[in-house]
């Protein structure tokens, strides 16, 4: 028997066949008939069906209590965890309890939904999501240039004829779907590939031009590219003067120059003016930056001057440019509808509130801080704070100082085994969901049911299960509404009362109930196509008539960026730590902290390494395969060299989210520790001034290699 799903994995979504028998999923295949990606399936969807007998999986729920874990029911544990959640909101308040969402369930909107809701319902808007460790200088820039966080814009892969990367390895990454095929088809169609990355990365393996960067200069590069830009009028100044405002900036601006440029950034100034006239002109061309900048210095001022150079050239809203996708449901309404209009601004540091959520950087000091405000019970949905914020070490201290700690997840992570409580949750497989949060990684509006394939194991549940078991346990409206939880209740007294089971409250209802109204696609559209729906074209043109700023034209020069980079300063060299550290490398075989159960992944790669240069081995007397002391003013771990000519000299490499000792609630031994983990290198004092989002990337250490066994 075969069903058809997509992959919760990552934002891809890739298409899936599974074949079924006797109830048991036996395998995974890429869909053919799903149109994004027609068959793709990358390595690690390829074994999902993996998760489900993973043997460190958690199948029931646990306390733990003086003597270790006990295996308690579902009643008892949402009973106590109520209780205790009473008493602190009684003693301190709605604000003392907070969410960290992570990035376990990606695609799970059915999820976000519900743990944003039920912390809302408590009258708390603590909720701190991993988008703000790794993406929200991207929310913040669509609001200040297009007027809302979500009108995100995307590159149009199909089309255009250059594209432009900064720090960013969709080969590996994937983050597209269909993005191999998009970029083979582009050097096909005679298109021109640029990639801007302090390693000679995959994609970079295929660009025309790969800019080997210093970590963390993407800005003065980028200064060199708008200089030579400006001065040889390789600019549109029609569609600058018809659809962009405050586009005078840029007459007045000076830049560095390319030459200037290439002692900051270490790309030679010829590299930097071959790209910014084969970028301008193009016949079409787009630059995206990525993880790679996100997470360095002056992520918010890169990211902007990266959007504004598709603006500065004409490439917004045209085809073979940046693109908008509207998706199947206004995303600017649900989170208006669920967060309000309120600007808030953390406790710590005064961030803003972007993507519904504070900075998750700054959560262990939330925790900490000596005031009657502080955090003191935490739900972890989907994640394992403890290897994936910066500083680890600070996150241990703030778990020690919680009054209640509840982890929802498959495993007993590194979180889990300090939490109170542990509740296990089923993987993508084993529930119904829509995916409709990132349209930005579609390139046209399309919608896809995620159809349950399996049952869960055990007593593991879904996490929408989970809170409304919690939000009934504790009187508190479904979904934060009242009049949708008056719905719902009647709709289960009439199960109930005729034994039919179609009116309750279930992924299937509630899209059905906010499709009716919003959607693009309705829910009997998404059942009688299992492979997907498409729901029209990108309307090219149409989005700049419908922006939400002021001027209702593309704000390409916000006076608060303009007045930081008339202050951003070259980085300085740091004589104690003369190397850069990237920590954030991405791989085949893994997904942040994710999938490290998996047998058929362990094989292929079972711990992290540093990754460095030839000559930087050579002067430390060290060859591949020896241990490497890698060294920040945060902390050090150690890890086997791996050389690679392929890396800028002077800059090392490591994978994150290693460092993993799982452990399972009824086993004597927990696994064996699996590399190292790169945040006990990371600073959480270090972040990004307009969004609180961390450095992972452009981190001064040194480097000792350790004495041969």
């Amino acid at each position: 028997m075969k069903k058809y799903t997509h992959c919760g994995i990552c934002l891809a979504a890739c298409g899936m066949e599974a074949e079924i028998e006797s109830g048991k999923l036996v395998a995974l295949r890429g869909d053919k008939e799903q149109p994004l990606t027609r068959g793709f399936l990358c390595t690690k969807g390829a074994v999902a069906h993996e998760m489900i007998s993973d043997p460190l999986r958690v199948l029931y729920p646990y306390e733990k209590t003086g003597s270790g874990w006990r295996r308690i029911g579902w009643k008892e544990a949402i009973g106590k965890i109520s209780e205790r959640l009473n008493g602190i909101i009684r003693a301190h308040g709605p604000q003392a309890v907070a969410t960290y969402y992570g990035a376990g369930t990606p695609t799970s909107s059915m999820n976000y939904v519900m743990a944003d809701s039920f912390l809302r319902s408590l009258g708390s808007d603590r909720m701190y999501n991993v988008l703000t460790l790794e993406f929200t200088n991207r929310y913040l820039v669509m609001e200040k240039m297009y007027g809302s966080q979500f009108r995100v814009t995307q590159p149009d892969l199909e089309r255009t004829r250059c594209l432009l990367l900064f720090g960013s390895n969709p080969l590996v990454s994937l983050d597209h779907p269909g993005i191999v095929r998009s970029l083979n088809e582009l050097k096909k169609r005679g298109g021109k590939l640029f990639v801007v990355d302090p390693r000679r990365t995959e994609t970079a393996e295929m660009a025309d031009i790969h800019a080997q960067i210093v970590p963390g200069s993407d800005l003065f590069l980028l200064q060199g590219i708008y200089a030579h830009l400006l001065q040889k009028e390789l600019y549109d100044g029609e569609f600058l003067k018809e659809h962009c405002s405050g586009w005078r900036f840029f007459e007045s601006w000076g830049p560095l120059s390319p030459s200037e440029a290439e002692r900051v950034c270490g790309v030679p100034a010829e590299t930097i003016t071959q790209i910014a006239e084969e970028f301008a002109g193009a016949e079409s061309a787009c630059a995206i930056c990525k993880l790679g900048v996100n997470t360095s210095r002056n992520c918010t001022l890169t990211y902007w001057l990266v959007e504004a150079l598709n603006a500065v050239t004409g490439n917004i809203d045209r085809p073979g440019g940046l693109l908008f996708n509207p998706g199947i449901l206004d995303l600017d309404l649900l989170s208006r509808m669920a967060v309000g209009k309120k600007k808030r601004h953390s406790m710590v540091g005064g961030y803003p509130y972007l993507t519904g959520s504070y900075p998750a950087s700054i959560l262990a000091q939330e925790i900490l801080s000596d005031t009657p405000k502080r955090i003191r019970a935490l739900i972890v949905d989907a994640g394992d704070p403890s290897l994936v914020f910066p500083n680890s070490r600070r996150f241990a201290e703030a778990r020690e100082q919680l009054d209640l700690l509840v982890s929802i997840d498959m495993y007993m992570n590194e979180t889990a085994q300090d939490a109170d409580f542990v509740l296990p949750a089923a993987n993508f497989l084993e529930k119904d969901d829509l995916y409709v949060t990132f349209p930005d990684h579609f390139p046209y509006p399309f919608a896809q049911w995620s159809r349950k394939v399996v049952e869960p194991p055990g007593e593991a549940k879904a996490e929408w299960e989970i809170f409304l078991m919690l939000a009934r346990a504790m009187r508190r409206p479904l979904l934060n509404q009242r009049m949708i939880d008056f719905l719902f209740k009647a709709g289960a007294f009439c199960d109930r009362m005729t034994g039919v089971g179609r009116f309750g409250f279930d992924p299937k209802n509630y899209y059905r109930l906010l499709l009716g109204p919003m959607g693009k696609v309705k829910m009997a559209e998404l059942m009688n196509h299992p492979h997907g729906v498409m729901k029209g074209n990108i309307q090219f043109g149409s989005a700049l008539r419908k922006l939400a700023t002021r001027s209702k034209k593309i704000e390409i020069a916000p006076p608060e960026f303009t007045t930081a980079l008339a202050h951003v300063l070259p980085p300085e060299v740091d004589r104690d730590h003369p190397f850069m550290l990237i920590s954030g490398e991405r791989s085949r075989y893994t997904k942040n902290t994710n999938l490290r159960g998996l047998k058929s992944l362990l094989v292929k790669q079972s711990e992290n390494c540093v990754r460095l240069h030839p000559s930087d081995a050579q002067a430390l007397s060290a060859t591949e395969g020896d241990v490497v002391e890698i060294i920040t003013g945060n902390g050090s771990i150690r890890l086997k060299a791996r050389i690679d000519d392929g890396m800028r000299q002077g800059v090392v490499s490591i994978p994150h989210g290693w460092g993993r000792i799982l452990d399972h609630p009824e086993s004597q031994s927990p696994s064996l520790e699996q590399g190292a983990n790169a945040n006990v290198l990371t600073d959480d004092s270090c972040l990004d001034s307009f969004t609180g989002m961390p450095l992972y990337n452009a981190i001064p250490c040194s480097l000792r290699a350790c004495p041969k066994a």
